[in-house]
């Protein structure tokens, strides 16, 4: 997640570039964000003599730890499904027996469908994602 990206890395430059995305995306993420909410989510520091950076607001921090919350939750109630479903893609044997062809990047369903609603390519899940 982007945002807790540029906790961990104190820049939002460097938070996109650990997630593969460009300098441009991730100012434009960061300032479409900082719009859906009453108070910005992300505050950029102009550089100086020890250049730039960005940090979260308090809000910034609550909004990442009820979202990772929520997915914790929703995971927690929908895994059984997804496991169900994942049975049936490609890459695990079938009713068959034989092994099916498996994604390249071998991110689970939920990230792959998510990716798939929101038009963006995913890695598969870092350290940073979780």
């Amino acid at each position: 997640m982007l945002l807790e990206g540029i906790d961990l890395h104190g820049s939002i430059a460097a938070a996109g570039r650990a997630m593969g995305m460009s300098y441009r995306r991730a100012w434009l993420l960061v300032a479409e964000l900082n719009g859906l909410f009453r108070e910005p989510l992300v505050e950029a520091q102009l550089g100086g003599r020890r250049g730039g950076g960005a940090a979260l607001t308090r809000l910034g921090s609550e909004i990442v730890k009820q979202y990772r919350a929520l997915e914790n939750e929703t995971s927690a109630r929908v895994g059984s499904r997804l496991e169900a479903i994942e049975i049936l893609l490609a890459g695990r044997p079938g009713a068959d027996g034989k092994q099916k062809k498996r994604s390249a990047s071998g991110a689970s369903l939920g990230s792959r469908m998510q990716d798939a609603r929101s038009g963006s390519p995913r890695r598969s899940r870092t350290a940073r994602d979780r």
